[in-house]
């Protein structure tokens, strides 16, 4: 009879009982069953073929019970670790379609980024201006022109922070339309030199789980990866 602590002998012992015809003789089947039963189907096929064993075995030469002990340890390992991988994926799952329905909120709204134009609609109370102002500067300014290049707006930038109120010089509502954004800075001695500036950009739509992870269509910008970084506006 083959011991079941031999690597050898449990291989023929498998290979005796582990047949179709063999296990129809022997009265062991192992019936198809679905994914999350298959770990317990596979420790049943193993007793089976473990009692077959006992009830040939020399009377004075009792089997070595340790390698069952620690098949059926392996088994239950790998039913937990199945059980696991299937929590995690209904994880990813949910978690995926969650960052979907709170990308989708960010549809219409707008993000800081860098340039020099942007669209302004009647929607739109105000426009959001970043400017990023060198320490040595002494005095700063903005200034703003519609889309024929005309300049309709010149305001003295005391910070990096100003909220342009759609007003012209005279104190006129302007068009909605594109407008375009200059802000420069003089430094003490009188040199003058280009500020950058942020401005908002409309986020068109949102791609999720693409090659880039979650990444915003963005007006004027293209594609832009969606990071924390980010300053999203109302």
């Amino acid at each position: 009879m083959a011991n079941i602590s031999d690597t050898k002998g449990l291989s023929g012992l498998i290979s005796q009982y582990g047949t179709d015809a063999a296990k129809s003789k022997a009265g062991i089947e192992k019936p198809e069953v679905a994914k999350d039963e298959a770990a317990l189907a596979d420790q049943n096929v193993f007793l089976k073929l473990y009692i077959e064993q006992l009830k040939g075995q020399d009377p004075t030469a009792p089997q070595d019970t340790n390698d069952m002990v620690a098949q059926m340890s392996q088994f239950s390992s790998l039913e937990r670790l199945t059980s696991i991988s299937d929590q995690l994926e209904n994880m990813a799952t949910s978690l995926t379609s969650n960052q979907a329905l709170s990308a989708s909120t960010l549809v219409g709204k707008s993000i800081l980024l860098d340039g020099n134009k942007t669209n302004v609609t009647d929607n739109v109370e105000g426009v959001q201006v970043r400017a990023v102002i060198p320490e040595n500067s002494q005095s700063a300014s903005l200034k703003i022109f519609d889309a024929d290049n005309r300049l309709v707006r010149t305001v003295p930038l005391d910070s990096g922070e100003y909220k342009w109120d759609k007003l012209d010089d005279d104190g006129n509502i302007l068009p909605s339309g594109e407008y375009r954004f200059a802000a420069s800075s003089t430094d003490e001695k009188g040199e003058v030199s280009t500020a950058s500036i942020q401005l908002p950009a409309r986020i068109q739509g949102v791609t999720i789980n693409g090659e880039n992870g979650t990444v915003l269509n963005v007006e004027n910008h293209g594609k832009i990866k969606l990071t924390n970084e980010l300053e999203i506006l109302g």
